[in-house]
């Protein structure tokens, strides 16, 4: 009976520390989704839905407000599932579109659609007296890389009747999002038991990104790793994309970003448009302080830091392709100093980088006689 007794009374205290917990878990979970303004709160997780041949994409017919301590937008997909305040039928009589494809800069949740990029470049293209209207179509989704791109594209953006494919590719990250997606590029389907694997994967991980308790202890976790990692050898420099060496999946990365552009193009190519590549610094690119910060991170990882060496890496993979290519850099650097160009939290673009991106990709297009029909330039 003592033991029995003893037993029972472990357990009562058992299932106290998990009601305990569970409270704690809720009671935190409900204030950081309240005051957080992080992407796993459920205003920003409300945008996206499933997709069987992306992942996931942006929900249509979404609305949301998004709150942070830098911003606050409102945020509307329209039935096209892109973020755009009118619905995109057939194309009228004279009129351009210009479709542009990317990430979270691109889609710019920071930003009300008005100050967009995209937005703002139809603005300057549509000047009086020439004869036709310029649509330009926002299909930016966060976290898409290249071949999300591509698949995109190929299942969503092409009914959109496009002139012109703008591909932004973020030369940041784009080569570690291309080798998550080779198997898509590839044509691969997997077995399976790799396919049950990767639907409790994926499950895992829109649980760990709703969830804004467990984001922390996993950035928590992350964290706690590399420390006890540090005496069995360094861990891997960050920012391995500007590293002086990157390790291989940098260069298959890159490789497999020109195959899925090459592949984009084609397919746009025989839908009547033409593609343009328009290469996205990161922040640290243009700001000294923030260059600064990052380059002794590197440094006390044991890493050597190229400032440009991404951007200078997917130059030259896309230098013999038949496409033009627009570095942003040049252009966001002649704008600095200055208000930033980039937010500090999020490092993403702020209304004024909007309008500088804008009135470069403007007149890089009006150059080209792109934005009136003409033959696009070998690359620039």
């Amino acid at each position: 009976m003592a033991i029995t007794g003893r037993l029972q009374g472990r357990a009562s205290r058992a299932l106290l520390l998990i009601v305990i917990v569970a409270v704690q878990f809720v009671l935190f979970e409900t204030a950081l989704r309240t005051w957080g303004s992080s992407e796993a709160a459920p205003a920003f997780q409300a945008l996206f839905t499933g997709d069987p041949h992306l992942g996931y994409r942006l929900l249509p017919g979404a609305r949301t407000q998004f709150r942070t301590p830098e911003f606050d937008t409102t945020l509307v997909i329209n039935s096209s599932g892109v973020r755009d305040d009118e619905e995109i039928g057939p194309r009228e009589p004279g009129e351009r579109r210009i479709v542009v494809l990317g990430d979270s800069m691109v889609l710019a949740v920071q930003v009300e659609f008005p100050q967009t990029f995209g937005e703002l470049l139809e603005g300057r293209l549509n000047t009086p007296g020439s004869g036709h209207r310029v649509r330009v179509i926002n299909a930016g989704v966060q976290g898409f890389g290249p071949v999300q791109q591509l698949l995109f594209f190929r299942h969503v953006a092409a009914a959109f009747e496009p002139d012109i494919v703008v591909v932004t590719i973020y030369v940041g990250n784009d080569a570690e999002e291309a080798v998550v997606w080779e198997p898509q590029l590839l044509g691969a389907r997997p077995a399976a038991l790799d396919a049950v694997r990767d639907t409790l994967l994926t499950r895992l991980r829109r649980l760990v990104r709703r969830s804004m308790v467990l984001q922390v202890l996993r950035l928590r976790a992350i964290e706690g790793t590399r420390i006890v990692s540090r005496p069995l050898g360094p861990p891997e420099p960050p920012l391995q994309s500007y590293a002086a060496q990157p390790v291989e999946r940098i260069f298959r990365g890159i490789d497999l970003t020109r195959q899925a552009v090459e592949r984009l193009a084609d397919e746009a190519s025989a839908a009547g448009a033409r593609t343009v590549v328009v290469l996205m610094p990161a922040r640290f690119q243009v700001d000294d302080a923030d260059y600064g910060r990052l380059l002794e991170i590197v440094h006390q990882a044991g890493g050597d830091l190229q400032r440009d060496g991404a951007t200078h890496r997917f130059r030259e993979a896309f230098g013999d392709l038949p496409l033009p290519v627009f570095d942003l850099l040049p252009a966001l650097r002649a704008a600095a100093p200055g208000p930033d160009l980039f937010f500090q939290q999020t490092a993403h673009l702020t209304p004024r980088g909007h309008e500088v991106v804008a009135a470069a990709l403007a007149e890089f297009l009006r150059e080209s006689g792109l934005a009136d029909g003409g033959a696009p330039p070998a690359g620039r």
